[in-house]
């Protein structure tokens, strides 16, 4: 566990050369990726963001961007409309972003949702919240990769499941989850999360992508409303979500400021390589065990997890074939 004042401690050491200047933000309307984006703007240094939103978000999001912006007049931040649900809603917006932005420094991934039953799908034919938690983050990554490599310091983060990859929790023959009794919101947390990890550790051992940092993170219990999101009305999953989810988030929760600390501190630390304020005494590593040249798992309290046992039985039984499906779905948009 990484203490808190460890963490502040690394947090007041960043200057410039470790602060991200230009990031893309895939659920930065609200939640970890909305505090993260402030957090890092109120650093008071260079700052562009790029946050991509539903059309009805947009009117309510005006507000938050004159109060950053006018905190810190060296931020700006740039609306990108989007269905980030869909891949080809999520090569259009990169397409965008690469007429602009010829380096990103920082690719932060945390939109979605996990409903506790039904299949809900997309015009394009998948689960939306597997869409979201992972085939749309895969497509922004890969789309990005050319940016992400003329950084040299760039960092991609994924918020969803670190540590967590069980090998009895994937089924290579169902990686879709199309089978219904499946489709509930525990398999679907563990599920994307090891779908998660067993790609990105993929894309960050290949020798191209060996100046970005990539990292699978656990946020831990974080109080953003995300219990609420996916209902439709009253219902039984609105009951669970009002009275057994939220109060227990209340009991178990971090606080909005000690999460955007938090998550600060994963996009600048260089516990996690690359540059950045390093702390005597915390250590990072990845997957492989390695100070580097990998992915990183970062746990609910900020420190590094390698899950060796899992993962091992994970990149024997199903690696190859999550690249190969992941592929196949996101190819046509990359």
């Amino acid at each position: 566990m990484v203490q808190l004042s460890v963490i502040q401690q690394s947090n007041a050491q960043i200057d410039q050369s470790h602060a991200p200047r230009t990031a893309v933000f895939m659920g930065g309307t609200s939640g970890i990726g909305k505090i993260t984006l402030q957090e890092i703007a109120e650093l008071g240094f260079d700052f562009t963001a790029y946050v991509i939103g539903r059309k009805e978000t947009k009117e309510r999001y005006e507000p938050f961007i004159k109060e950053v912006e006018g905190a810190n007049p060296k931020t700006k931040i740039v609306w990108v409309e989007g269905e980030i649900s869909l891949l080809a809603e999520v090569k259009r917006v990169c397409d965008y972003i690469k007429t602009v932005e010829s380096r990103i420094d920082l690719l932060f991934l945390t939109a979605g949702y996990s409903p506790l039953g039904g299949r809900d799908e997309t015009a394009e034919g998948l689960d939306t919240s597997q869409a979201l938690q992972y085939y749309s983050r895969m497509c922004f990554v890969q789309n990005l990769l050319p940016q992400l490599r003329a950084s040299g310091m760039a960092r991609v983060v994924t918020v969803r499941h670190a540590g967590g990859e069980r090998a009895n929790m994937l089924d290579v023959n169902d990686l879709n989850l199309e089978k219904p009794s499946r489709l509930f919101a525990i398999w679907m947390t563990f599920h994307v999360g090891i779908m998660n990890t067993l790609f990105l550790e993929s894309l960050a051992e290949k020798k191209e992508n060996e100046n970005i940092v990539f990292i699978h993170s656990h946020p831990g219990a974080v109080r953003t409303g995300n219990v609420y999101r996916g209902w439709k009305g009253w219902s039984l999953g609105m009951y669970f979500a009002t009275y057994v989810m939220d109060p227990i988030m209340m009991l178990v929760q971090f606080s909005l400021k000690e999460s955007a600390e938090r998550y600060l501190y994963v996009v600048t630390s260089g516990t996690f390589g690359g540059r950045g304020p390093k702390i005597a005494g915390v250590e990072g590593r990845t997957t492989r065990g390695r100070a580097d040249g990998g992915l990183f798992l970062s746990g609910k309290n900020c420190d590094t997890v390698t899950n060796e046992v899992e993962i091992a039985k994970l990149r024997g039984s199903a690696q190859d074939a999550v690249w190969i499906k992941t592929q196949e779905i996101i190819g046509p948009y990359v």
